[in-house]
């Protein structure tokens, strides 16, 4: 028992001294790396000229008086004194790049000018920190707090009252005279607390802005995601259309010829198979795209509505005159079929062009030209000024043109949009197809 006793005792003081161990190596890391350095965002020009100039006047300041203070002591050389007030100001310089090696040189600065006072006689009023020596200390200080991490910052401040503590028990004069050091300590503890507020409190209102750009970017990404998802919904139903007939023709062909050749049958047989697979692959996809908080168009029966085409523009045109908008439509060229992608994609375009109209100037009076044109088809929505511009606009996604230009640009379209000179909005589009 005595041996088990004894090996708890000795086991006890090992991991206090690995404790203590750890903690010296943590203390040493964090008040010897000079790579602690300001990682703060670019300030304006105007605002870093200012600092700066504050500045440069507080180390001109703070070299002058401490230099001057010092000359007073008995037995100091004025150029003694200069460097020693060199030595208090220049830290204050460093701070805001290297706030740590700022600190170790003002700790060395206030050893230096406190022997030189103590061996000299000074007075114990302004010892171990004179006036502006405090005033250097707690500048240093706050660069500290508001660059460092928490940890180093009390581990400062700790070293700080320590070291003056020190000082002040081994002075020459009254021990029990505590000088300057108190004040030193409340100083800088209370500029240190509201320093590390402020930056907390930056920080915060950093990592809000920041969460808000990631939210508009992510908004944006939804938005034209969701309008992919759509058109690439509507395109497979135009797609899936023709492959069904690929398929029913592939499979009555064979029955059309009379004794067809072996090769032929198979060739039809292919034809079939590849057309009903690929079916399949384009009704899986869109078993993925549509969802049922996605929605779409349905019949009075619950079915799905037939792809809306150009053939439904003036009952678009008559809602939005509904609405109250005034509309003139106007149809360049002889109307011909066109193919199920150029002609969806083309009411789409119109749809939303016309929507936006509606929202963004409301009563204004819109004009829709239809071209019809050997090499495809153009449409251009033009809405002239609102005639109320204080009406405020209705909400929208704000996301219409890049879908538009999406839709076009799917197949093989251009589309221009934009503010013309007198106030008004234009959108103009042309979706190639081949000559009918």
């Amino acid at each position: 028992m005595g041996d088990a006793g004894a090996f708890d005792v000795a086991g006890g003081a090992a991991a206090r001294a690995g404790r203590v161990n750890r903690g010296l190596t943590a203390l040493r890391e964090d008040l010897f790396d000079v790579r602690v350095r300001t990682k703060r965002p670019p300030a304006p020009f105007s605002s870093v000229a200012v600092a700066r100039g504050l500045l440069y006047a507080a180390v001109v300041i703070t070299v002058g008086i401490q230099g001057a203070v010092l000359a007073g002591y008995p037995g100091v050389s004025g150029g003694l004194a200069f460097v020693l007030g060199l030595a208090t100001g220049v830290p204050i310089l460093l701070a805001p790049q290297r706030p740590l090696v700022a600190w170790w040189m003002s700790l060395g600065a206030t050893v230096a000018c406190a022997l030189a006072g103590e061996s000299n006689g000074h007075d114990h009023i302004q010892w171990p920190w004179t006036a502006v020596g405090i005033f250097a200390q707690v500048v240093v200080m706050a660069y500290v707090a508001f660059h460092a991490r928490l940890r180093i910052v009390v581990e400062t401040w700790m070293i700080t009252a320590l070291l003056g503590l020190v000082l002040v028990r081994n002075a020459q004069h009254d021990p029990s005279h505590w000088g300057t050091m108190p004040a030193v300590a409340m100083l800088t503890a209370i500029v240190m607390v509201v320093v590390v507020a402020f930056r907390g409190r930056s920080d915060a209102r950093r990592q809000l802005a920041l969460q808000s750009d990631l939210t508009a970017t992510e908004r944006e990404r939804s938005a034209l995601l969701e309008e992919r998802a759509r058109i690439a919904r509507e395109l497979h139903d135009v797609v899936a259309h023709h492959m069904s007939v690929i398929a029913i023709q592939a499979e009555a062909a064979r029955y059309r010829v009379a004794d067809p050749p072996p090769e032929l049958v198979r060739s039809f047989v292919t034809i079939r198979a590849n057309a009903v697979d690929a079916l399949a692959e384009l009704r899986r996809v869109l078993g993925l795209l549509r969802t049922e908080q996605e929605g779409g168009e349905f019949d009075g029966q619950g079915r799905p509505a037939p792809l809306p085409t150009l053939e439904r523009l003036p009952e678009l045109i008559e809602n939005v005159r509904a609405a109250g908008m005034t509309v003139d439509c106007v149809t360049v060229g002889v109307p011909r079929p066109l193919p199920q992608g150029v002609d969806l994609s083309a009411y789409r375009i119109g749809q939303e062009a016309l929507s936006n109209a509606l929202r963004h100037a409301p009563g204004a009076r819109v004009r829709v030209e239809v071209a019809y044109v050997p090499t495809g088809i153009g449409l251009r929505v033009y809405n002239e000024p609102a005639p109320h511009p204080e009406a405020p606009a209705r909400d929208g996604s704000g996301h219409g043109v890049m879908g538009m230009r999406e839709r076009a640009a799917m197949i093989g379209g251009t589309l221009e949009a934009g503010h013309t000179p007198d106030g008004g909005y234009h959108v103009d589009v042309f979706l190639p197809t081949e000559e009918q």
